[in-house]
């Protein structure tokens, strides 16, 4: 009697272990970061991550002449960013990381500061790309 407690205990203990195994090796979602940069100046936009809703962002320079917009993003397999520089900007730039490392960014350097400047820009997941400029 005692042996089969004992089997049946060791079988449950078996099968828990298994579950945690597998419930601990699932892959972890994954992680991107946004940056979105403009000197002088500042900059207004928004970033749609897989067909959502458009998530709206700004940002003013700061005492360096600097603006920055930062956010990491969950479970992205596609991504749409559209940035307007206020007037008296001189560039903008949108990168997106991953694991430290840069994989995309596009940049525009604006020839005419009085006038604001649109930069468009699509991340798919895996995408990994040369900088580029528009």
């Amino acid at each position: 009697m005692k042996l089969h407690i004992v089997k049946r205990l060791l079988l449950v203990i078996l099968i828990a272990v298994t579950l945690i195994t597998f419930i601990a090796c699932e892959d972890e979602p994954v992680k991107i970061k946004l940056m979105v940069i403009s000197t002088v100046k500042g900059f207004t936009g928004y970033y749609i991550v897989n067909g959502d809703t458009p998530v709206p962002f700004s940002a003013t320079e700061d005492a360096y002449g600097i603006a920055l917009f930062e956010k990491e993003i969950e479970d992205v397999d596609y991504l749409e960013v559209s940035a307007t520089t206020f007037d008296g900007a001189t560039s903008i730039e949108i990168k997106v990381y991953s694991d430290n490392k840069k994989v995309k960014s596009s940049q525009k350097t604006i020839e005419d500061p009085y006038n604001s400047y649109t930069l468009n820009f699509e991340y798919s997941l895996g995408e990994e790309e040369q900088e580029s400029s528009q």
